[in-house]
């Protein structure tokens, strides 16, 4: 018994010191949303370590150009209906990464414009987008408050200013 208890402080001693490397920074809580959403077919993705990157308050705002009405539209989720979004992650290999950022900071607030790539399981190239992200700093973690994203289209190429030099 004794072992059993020891094992199981042992394990959440490591997973709260790896969720707190996770939100120390601003560049480590992007850092960490990307891993949590990739990887390869079956490997079920860390919920809970993408829930600890959100505030409980946190909106994703998905924006898109709707062929039918000709017109921009929102998809607008807390976290957990994005995660029910997600869900299905696990039955495909996908591959989010960051290609530039540019993050500016006051006070408690930071905003970060994050230009990222994803790719299929056979590493192909699926497309790109920018990400807003809104941060808070509450004095001990930082927190994703929002995330606004739009993919990147015909119509619409990733100016050069928010791609690696």
């Amino acid at each position: 018994m004794k072992i059993i208890i020891a094992l199981l402080l042992s394990t959440s001693m490591v997973l709260a010191k790896h969720n707190d490397e996770d939100v120390e920074t601003p560049q480590s809580l992007i850092d960490a949303y990307y891993e949590t959403i990739s990887g390869p077919i079956g490997e079920q993705r860390d919920f809970d370590r993408f829930r600890n990157l959100f505030h409980p308050q946190a909106r994703l705002i998905y924006s898109y150009w709707n062929q039918q009405s000709q017109k921009a539209e929102l998809m607008i989720f807390n976290t957990e209906e994005f995660i029910e979004k997600l869900d299905y992650l696990d039955k495909k290999g996908f591959y989010e990464f960051e290609l530039y950022n540019r993050i500016e900071k006051y006070n408690t607030i930071t905003q970060a414009f994050s230009t990222y790539e994803y790719k299929t399981e056979d590493k192909t190239i699926a497309g790109r987008g920018i990400t807003s992200y809104e941060l808070f700093y509450d004095g001990n973690r930082y927190w994703i408050m929002s995330m606004f994203w739009v993919m990147e289209d015909d119509k619409h190429t990733i100016p050069e200013v928010y791609l690696p030099k």
